[in-house]
């Protein structure tokens, strides 16, 4: 536990100075919560602003992991940083026996890759040139929806270099 502890901190303290080094860009964004702050706060709330924040910080850092777990329900989506942008997954059924019917259906609409194996997970390749124009957080926001998870709903977020070889239900 004090390891992933120290995780986290590292991870916010790096959220919050990549934040800061932002600049004017900040000040003129909407009121839209971030997934940067103080580290009493241990529940954020899922935002495309949260999520473009911490896709940043992902794809700023070699061999870094993100996981964003719904509070309520414990499903994830998982970002991976790979030499040519980031691989995303999403977990799937076999892995989350609670998975709504329609997710599925949802996920391959916005491109996702069904697992391979039982015991896979949903994944999509998202392409540095996505990355960079913005569009993985929106990727990681649909699939988030898709699991039922709405804006403002509480989240948690596990960072770390090289969570895991290959993400889990938890």
């Amino acid at each position: 536990m004090i390891g992933w502890q120290k995780t986290r901190r590292v991870a916010t303290f790096m959220l919050l100075a990549s934040a800061a080094g932002s600049g004017g860009a900040i000040a003129q964004q909407s009121d839209e919560t971030s997934c940067s702050g103080t580290m009493t706060q241990q529940l954020r709330r899922f935002s495309e602003k949260c999520l473009t924040d911490l896709v940043t910080f992902v794809a700023s850092q070699p061999d870094m992991t993100a996981k964003v777990y719904s509070e309520k329900e414990k499903y994830f989506v998982s970002i991976i940083r790979t030499e040519d942008g980031l691989l995303a997954e999403a977990v799937s059924k076999f892995n989350y026996p609670l998975m709504k019917e329609d997710t599925p259906e949802a996920l391959k609409r916005f491109g996702w890759m069904p697992p391979e194996n039982e015991s896979d997970n949903w994944n999509k390749k998202i392409p540095g040139d996505q990355v960079r124009a913005g569009d993985a957080a929106q990727e990681l926001s649909r699939a988030l929806a898709a699991y039922g998870l709405k804006q403002g709903e509480a989240i948690s977020l596990t960072i770390g270099p090289k969570l895991a070889d290959k993400p889990t239900s938890g």
